[in-house]
Order: C-alpha cells, then structure tokens, then sequence
C-alpha cells in the first residue's frame, strides 16, 4: 500500500510539474506586465535576458539569485537579470536594491500579471530570452548550470 501510494504522488507530482509554466522554448516569450521599476532603472539592451521570478522573504529565491546573476554576468555576451516579483515596492524595495547592479533591475510585477502570463506555480523560476523574446530555457534557478549559459549564448538568434 505504501508503494502504491509513493507511486501515485509522484506520478501526480511530476504531472503537476511538467504543466507548471505557460514558457514554450523556441516561443516567444508572453510579455512582462511591469507596474514599476526599482529606482527606475530599466535594463539596457542586451542579447540575451533571464527573467527571475522572485520573492525577498524566500530562502530557495535569495539562495539561488546569487548563482544566477553570477552565471549571467560569465555570459560570453551581456545578458541582463530582471528580477521580478509580487511584492508591493513600499514593503520590498528597500531589501532588493541590495540586487541592483550593471545588468541587473528588479521589476515589480503589475498585480501578478506577469506572474500569471507566464504560469508561474513555484519560485525561483527563470526564463532565459534573446533579443526577439524568443524563450531558450525556462526553469527552477537551481537548474540553471555554466554549461547551459555557454549553450545558450553560443545558439544562433538570428532567426526571422
């Protein structure tokens, strides 16, 4: 009975999962629904973007963010960090400057528009753009490895 049952919640747990985010690779990317910025600083162009989905009072969010912004700032090309979260900028902007940086902005999402555009169910989740928006990973930022950063970057974007 218990084996039936440690099958079945992992059969249901691995469904839930696989359908948990509305981010096709290969597609384009739904649009960021963003209410304001930090400080106002908006990233700049750049050829590739990894949207963080985030929240300040998660230890899984503040323990991977270091590692994606590392990873990011290795990038063979510039790649930006946008920070994105649900929480209100009076009760959050404060502890999230900490993030800000060259090619780093935090975004605060437009009454979870963009959270529910993009179907997000679990945090950190991460999504790697180009240029075009066009989707070339999307994940749990733990997933996100040097290797998948080099394979991304050295992809071809030019794509019409």
């Amino acid at each position: 009975m218990r084996k039936f049952l440690s099958v079945l919640i992992t059969i249901i747990g691995t469904a839930t999962i696989a359908n948990a985010q509305n981010v096709i690779t290969g597609e384009v990317a739904p649009d960021l629904k963003v209410k304001q910025w930090l400080m106002d600083l908006q990233p700049e162009e750049a050829d590739y973007t990894c949207i963080v989905f985030y929240h300040s009072e998660s230890p899984q969010c503040r323990r991977w963010l270091a590692r994606v912004k590392n990873l990011a700032q290795s990038a063979e090309t510039k790649m930006n960090v946008i920070i994105l979260t649900k929480e209100k900028y009076s009760d959050a902007g404060v502890t999230l400057t900490e993030h800000l940086g060259a090619n780093t902005c935090v975004a605060f999402d437009d009454e979870g528009r963009s959270f529910r555009n993009y179907g997000v169910k679990f945090i950190p989740f991460c999504v790697i753009c180009n240029k075009q928006r066009i989707a070339l990973w999307c994940g749990h930022a733990g997933g996100l490895t040097q290797q998948t950063i080099d394979k991304i970057t050295n992809i071809k974007t030019n794509k019409k």
